[in-house]
């Protein structure tokens, strides 16, 4: 490929006195250099106004700043716990179902689970040596649940809980071992969960070692899972998706509780049958300690160990994804074909937007135009930022499972389950693509899967949310734009930047019904809803926008960036059920429930001044009940010894006692301030309306049948108004006829001249017309 390069490059404009003569050879190759800079001195006095503006832009900013600030700053009312759980204060992690109506607690030896509103434990499954870290919950069926668990060691278990019991339906690195790297002596590096894993745990055979998994996460019910997968070996990550046998799960659990329902009443039988003997105790004793019993509660139930010869239905592997390089090592790589037909064959065969990893450039082109770039522009390179050397850093990934749309339509939608996902959007830390891929589609014969659609962004991806229907999907970019498509319509309703000086951290969807909707008396039927999205940047600013079809997107400002690191937001929630209240957690460890639309704090939840929020920068804590209860781990603090003068040797800290770290439980609905937001009910609302040809007609049926009681007094009035009408029109029809009578009469003549000289062009001519 030739290289063109562009003579009389002046990296500061000549002023008007010193402008060089343009030599014929000299054209524009590079599109931004089409616009020539300004002259002398008219440069300097465009310089000058730039920067008077933007100074004054700067200080409209800070002043707007500080009068939001000063709206927002007041001391909210704080609130105590309502109820302390000392059991579980060593909780590891803590979520809610999507129902609030149970919690899940994650131990350092198992999971426990609690009624959300009695805080009474239900069940518990308990293992040695098994601190869960992670613990993510979704519905399968009618009071059942899938819980996805991941440990400190990265191993990854999948759980139901059903009938009050737990179940372990799969442990999923338990078949992926790899041979084990040789000892490490450094107790330093032991810390992270790859070199525990690779280490194993005391008293282990260091023989072989699993695969780590970094995240685990499944489709809304439960149909699909997906793994980011390491090798602690050769520290490669992949992304493996699963196909969940749900359905079958669904009827192997409630067959297991039907037999174990049958045993429970075959040792009932026998129990009242056969009583057991009275234990010979003193006088009133028997009867106190059965009294005791009965009005005491079980707060110790017995572990539901599932076991060991239960097997359930086994999950298929679907797809393996690996990471795509990054751009850096794109433009490195060059094409290792050795003939231009071999080069040709490798180029993606353009169905879909390429990813530009398979190009048609050698590498000795792209070496020839590194060292033209380096040769031109020497005295610049200094000041082209450095790059920065990952070392041991594990690519995150981030993927949502999707239904059908207009973008992908897949023919292979289960009928039985019209909702059911049949794709996956992918993408990976620091890159600027989101990749399509369909569940239903095989590998190719290399084994690599190739996306069905591909979406290239000008910069990074840092964030995406999806509507609960899926039909919505969000793109948070690294340049502050947002993104928003409409799968369901296969069109992009917009994009907008929310702000300049940051990236976009994360974003959710609130509820349509939070949303003034726009109701239109014709037709009879919904055609298009409006919903709230709710944005985080990276400098803890907070905006809204209303996202609804043909509607412009405008972002609104929540709160502005924070200045102080202590007020930062490292949790920020929106309360589920309560689309009005959003829980946020500062970086100084305070818990307040703010208003999503206006940003006023509202109230804060106080801990006991003995305790301190555990973690603030990854707090364990969760709403539940619908937004009507709050679970938040809490630890007793470590008071510093004061040291003294003359002493020289400081006293030892004070051990904390394993007891004192709680669960706080929080009752939300009596705090004073949320009381109204609490009582409130909305109609639910769809994020997309898909109406039919079918409801189309009978809401305009049901219409018409609702007016016919009305057609009566209609049709009196109408022919009350007939007789007027006629009266009208007559009345028109005469007036017209008088004035046609006095309308003048016009009579239209032409008359013709013509010249004598005929040969000549133009020589025939007529005359203006005569009216009389």
């Amino acid at each position: 490929m030739p290289v063109y390069l562009r003579n009389n490059v002046n990296f500061t404009p000549p002023s008007l006195d010193h402008i060089p003569v343009e030599q014929e050879d000299d054209y524009v190759q590079d599109p931004e250099q089409l616009k020539d800079h300004l002259p002398q001195p008219y440069r300097m006095l465009d310089k000058v106004l730039n920067k008077v503006f933007d100074d004054a832009w700067a200080i409209i900013e800070q002043r707007e700043n500080a009068a939001l600030e000063e709206s927002l700053r007041f001391k909210p009312p704080q609130f105590d716990y309502e109820e302390q759980i000392e059991v579980l204060g060593g909780a590891t992690s803590v979520t809610c179902s999507s129902d609030g109506k149970v919690v899940f607690v994650g131990l350092p030896n198992g999971i426990a689970v609690l009624d959300s509103v009695t805080q009474n434990r239900i069940c518990a499954w308990e293992e040695d040596k098994v601190e869960i870290i992670r613990l993510k919950t979704y519905p399968i069926a009618e009071n059942m649940y899938l819980i996805i668990s991941l440990d400190d060691m990265g191993l990854a278990r999948l759980h139901a809980f059903a009938g009050e019991r737990l179940f372990l339906l799969k442990l999923l690195n338990e078949t992926q071992e790899i041979l084990a790297p040789e000892p490490v002596e450094t107790t330093e590096l032991l810390e992270s969960p790859r070199m525990k894993a690779v280490a194993g745990r005391p008293g282990e055979e260091k023989s072989s070692t699993r695969l780590l998994i970094h995240k685990c996460e499944a489709s809304a019910e439960g149909e699909y899972l997906g793994s980011l997968v390491e090798n602690p070996t050769s520290a490669e990550v992949w992304l493996e998706i699963y196909r969940l046998p749900r359905d079958e799960w669904v009827q192997e659990l409630e067959k297991r509780l039907a037999d174990a329902q049958k045993e429970m009443e075959k040792k009932d039988g026998k129990a009242v049958e056969e009583p057991p003997p009275p234990v010979a105790t003193e006088e009133g004793e028997g009867d106190t300690e059965q009294q005791t019993q009965e009005t005491q509660p079980d707060t110790t139930p017995q572990s539901t160990q599932p076991d060991k010869g239960a097997k359930f239905s086994q999950l298929s592997l679907i797809m393996k994804l690996k990471p795509p390089p990054t751009p850096t090592a794109i433009e490195k790589r060059g094409n290792l074909a050795s003939s231009t037909h071999g080069a040709c064959q490798k180029v993606d065969s353009g169905d879909v937007i390429g990813t530009g990893q398979n190009h048609i450039l050698t590498s000795s082109h792209l070496e020839q135009r590194a060292e033209i770039f380096e040769n031109n522009y020497k005295h610049m390179l200094d000041y082209l930022p450095k790059e920065e050397k990952m070392i041991d850093l594990i690519r995150d990934v981030n993927f949502h499972f999707m239904t059908s749309g207009r973008l992908m339509h897949n023919s292979q939608e289960s009928p039985n389950h019209p909702g059911s996902p049949t794709n996956v959007a992918v993408w990976w830390q620091n890159s600027t693509h989101l990749y399509h891929y369909s569940v239903f589609k095989q590998p190719a014969k290399d084994g690599e899967m190739k996306p069905d659609l591909v979406w290239p962004f000008t910069s990074k991806i840092t964030a995406t949310t999806m509507s609960t229907d899926s039909n919505l999907l969000v793109i948070g970019l690294a340049s502050g734009n947002v993104v928003v498509w409409d799968r369901y319509l296969g069109m992009q309703r917009g994009v907008v930047n929310i702000t300049t000086k940051a990236a976009v951290q994360q974003m959710w969807f609130l509820d349509p019904s939070l949303c003034p909707q726009d109701e239109n008396n014709y037709p009879p039927y919904l055609t298009k809803t409006t919903a709230y999205l709710l944005v985080q940047s990276s400098d803890g600013a907070m905006f809204y926008l209303m996202c609804g079809a043909g509607l412009p997107l405008e972002p609104y400002c929540v709160s502005p960036p924070v200045d102080i690191e202590e007020n930062m937001f490292t949790r920020v929630e929106p309360v589920p059920g309560k689309p009005e209240l959003t829980m946020v957690v500062l970086k100084k460890g305070a818990i307040q429930i703010k208003h999503t639309l206006n940003g006023n704090v509202l109230c804060e939840a106080k801990l006991p001044p003995t305790h301190q929020l555990v973690t603030p920068w990854d707090p364990i804590i969760t709403t539940a009940c619908r937004g009507e209860r709050l679970f938040v781990r809490g630890e007793a603090k470590v008071e510093k010894p004061i040291e003294e003068e003359n002493e020289t040797t400081p006293e030892p800290q004070p051990e904390v006692d394993p007891v004192a770290s709680m669960l706080f439980v929080f009752a939300l609905k009596a705090f004073a301030p949320l009381e109204e937001f609490m009582v409130s009910e909305r109609t639910p609302v769809a994020f997309t309306i898909h109406t039919t040809i079918d409801k189309r007609v009978d809401a305009l049926m049901t219409e018409r049948i609702a007016q016919q009681a009305l057609r009566k007094t209609r049709m009196q009035d109408r022919w009350g108004l007939m007789k007027e009408e006629i009266w009208a029109i007559l009345q028109y029809k005469e007036q017209a006829e008088r004035q046609a009578d006095q309308r003048p009469v016009y009579n239209y003549q032409t008359i013709y001249h013509y010249e004598q000289d005929l040969k000549t062009p133009g020589s025939i001519g007529w005359g203006t017309a005569l009216f009389n």
